[in-house]
């Protein structure tokens, strides 16, 4: 009543004869606001995704469920040999991230990281998911070190470093060589499909045998049985793919003489000019460097002088790349 004796009659009548508005359910205060009080929401568009070329949509699909809803043809659209490519390119990003993170990781953290991989193969064996033990073998080879040689029986034991002492008591490195051949055992090496989903695995593991073979046989190694074991199933994979290379008459960079699948082109290492340059598929290695340095090598058997400035360096310990076949011309050995 105070309000209306205050507040002239015309002025009261029109109050009175206008109606609240009443917001509807949902709305918020803001919505309520004339057009010309509001200010205007620019929203903001998402970030271009940048794809490398050749990357497979199955592979981005799994990265963003987005893509379902935004994906353009072209995207379907990539070359078969591009999504080979994709995959290759992220598999080595993801391998050489595993090996870094164990390599970085403590005692403990390593420990319990073999023992779920461990525990993950059984259930993956188990439940038949090969898709699974292949990616669990990746997993290994990344925390996989190189052979060690053994000690001479006429040489003093050189001390060990009290973390070295306690790898050894746990006895890791045994395990993992155990799990990456139990696991390649449930596999078939002979299928292209399987191979591809365990590089750069495979070939990281056999760099290893090979790197330690070029000063030494690979039956001195320490834990030699479990060694040599790791290399028959990798050769039993090589023998395989050679045959399916030469079943598809040697189109993907080989060619067949003679019956045997000879690798040409930048499929294969070369000497030219007496310096050595490795395939392709080991410069695609990430831990596989060129220096730019050359060291001189010779051959055991007539002394040829070979060149090369490839390295391969693992865990702090750097080696010579060498051709793997030796010398051809006399069938020696290639030294550093």
């Amino acid at each position: 009543m105070e309000l209306k004796r205050s507040m002239p009659k015309a002025i009261w009548r029109e109050l009175r004869t206008q109606h609240p508005a009443i917001p509807t359910c949902g709305e918020s205060k803001e919505a309520q606001e004339p057009a010309d009080q509001v200010p205007f929401l620019i929203r903001k568009s998402p970030p271009e995704q940048i794809v490398p070329a050749g990357r497979p949509r199955a592979v981005e699909e799994a990265e963003s469920p987005m893509v379902q809803q935004c994906g353009s043809p072209a995207t379907a659209a990539l070359p078969a040999s591009g999504n080979h490519l994709g995959i290759s390119k992220l598999g080595n990003e993801r391998f050489y991230r595993d090996g870094a993170a164990f390599s970085n990781s403590n005692l403990e953290e390593r420990a319990l990281h073999v023992d779920g991989l461990e525990e993950r193969l059984v259930k993956a064996a188990a439940s038949e998911s090969w898709d699974q033990v292949c990616s669990l073998i990746r997993e290994a080879a990344a925390a996989l070190a190189a052979p060690r040689q053994k000690e001479a029986l006429n040489e003093a034991p050189v001390p060990m470093p009290e973390d070295a002492q306690e790898r050894l008591q746990a006895n890791l490195q045994v395990r993992l060589r155990k799990l990456i051949c139990k696991g390649l055992g449930y596999l078939d090496l002979s299928d292209a499909g399987t191979v591809l989903q365990l590089e750069p695995a495979l070939s990281f593991m056999k760099l290893l045998i090979e790197s330690f073979k070029v000063r030494s046989q690979l039956e001195e190694a320490r834990a030699a049985k479990q060694w040599l074991r790791l290399q028959g199933l990798l050769k039993d994979e090589a023998h395989t793919q050679a045959e399916a290379n030469l079943e598809s008459c040697g189109s993907d960079g080989a060619q067949s003489i003679e019956g045997k699948n000879v690798p040409i082109g930048e499929d294969r290492g070369s000497s030219k000019g007496g310096v050595y340059s490795p395939n392709v598929k080991l410069k695609s290695n990430p831990l596989v460097r060129n220096t730019g340095q050359d060291v001189i090598l010779n051959c055991n058997k007539c002394g040829l002088d070979l060149r090369s400035s490839w390295f391969f360096e693992h865990r702090g310990k750097v080696s010579t790349l060498v051709p793997v076949s030796g010398h051809s011309t006399c069938g020696g050995k290639i030294c550093s």
